[in-house]
């Protein structure tokens, strides 16, 4: 909220060449003495004279949550969707309903390619962002240093006969077209979700990685990272992707985002990085953001998979689930904090 601030200076009283203090005690011109110039003399800056700063006039934080808090310390050492959704800061008692089974296409099932950790290689880029711990989908084995050639989740994991590209309905508002390549490996995870009171927006961050650059850019075999959301006051609820770039790109090695200089990454020592003999690269920190009302009602999926190929695999790093208490928009874009 943009707030235009008139400020009434008494006759006489204009600063001027002779350096004539203010007749208020804070210094301020505005007739209180908390220094802040909204004249309220409550110590905040928000005009409405209830010292919360929030604006909204009653005393209050105006937020049914806290967004300080983490329910990932100390460590998740379970292996439940719940646990999956704890280790993104999706508390129980914050908005969270339920996370559903996990789902994977792979023989293997889902526990090689899903892991909660603290971070990957011997970097400070694939790291938590947020508590204790963040959670990977991968189409391969979670943490193996060589992703290239990886063969999908296992030895004999290959393409199911007639599987689908999980493609959303809708890119934001537009009308989204399936990809036509043969697709394996999907992995996904799907939470459901309430907006708690205050709640005006969500956020979420990721890191998406991928053996695929820098050979395969442009060339078919893109495997791609989803966020599919599903909300009855969007698309009249059909699925909806809610990540992609300025160009309206969904997340993979053909995204702006990829190995981008403007917010570089180091992956070292974790089989993502641009140096290994067959090279990968990864986005860098993004985060995605999308506005909901308190009350909402609405389910969330992360998904990841093959394309083109079961080979040359892929990853996401998701963590920093963030209810938002101001205005916000649909967008992708990194961090800034």
């Amino acid at each position: 909220m943009l707030l235009s601030l008139i400020l009434y200076v008494p006759a006489g009283c204009e600063s001027d060449s002779s350096n004539t203090p203010s007749p208020y005690t804070d210094g301020d011109s505005d007739g209180d003495s908390d220094g802040d110039s909204d004249g309220d003399s409550d110590g905040d800056s928000d005009g409405d004279s209830d010292g919360d700063s929030d604006g909204d006039g009653d005393g209050g934080t105006g937020l049914s949550w806290n967004p300080d808090s983490n329910c990932d310390c100390p460590d998740i050492t379970g292996n439940s969707a719940e646990d999956f959704a704890k280790a993104i800061n999706l508390c129980p008692e914050f908005g969270f309903l339920k996370a559903s089974d996990t789902f994977s296409s792979d023989i293997n099932g889902p526990t090689e390619g899903m892991k909660i950790l603290d971070k990957q290689g011997s970097n400070d880029c694939l790291v938590a962002q947020h508590g204790c711990q963040m959670f990977a989908l991968s189409t391969g084995l979670v943490g193996n240093p060589n992703p290239n050639n990886a063969q999908g989740m296992g030895a004999s994991s290959g393409q199911i006969a007639g599987e689908q590209d999980p493609a959303p309905d809708y890119q934001g508002d537009k009308t989204a077209t399936p990809d036509v390549q043969a697709i394996c490996d999907v992995n996904q995870l799907k939470v459901t979700l309430k907006a708690p009171e205050g709640a005006k927006g969500f956020s979420f961050d990721f890191l998406f990685a991928s053996s695929e650059y820098e050979e395969w850019i442009d060339l078919g075999y893109n495997d791609t990272f989803y966020a599919i959301l599903e909300h009855p006051g969007v698309n009249g609820g059909a699925t909806t992707n809610i990540s992609f770039d300025s160009n309206n790109n969904e997340i993979e090695v053909n995204t702006n985002f990829f190995e981008n200089n403007d917010f570089p990454c180091n992956e070292d020592g974790s089989g993502w990085e641009p140096a290994v003999e067959r090279k990968s690269g990864s986005t860098g920190w993004l985060r995605t953001s999308y506005p909901v009302a308190a009350g909402d009602e609405f389910s969330l999926t992360f998904s990841i998979h093959d394309e083109g190929d079961c080979i040359y695999d892929s990853i996401v790093f998701i963590d920093n689930f963030q209810w938002l208490g101001k205005p916000t928009v649909n967008e992708t874009s990194p961090p800034i904090e």
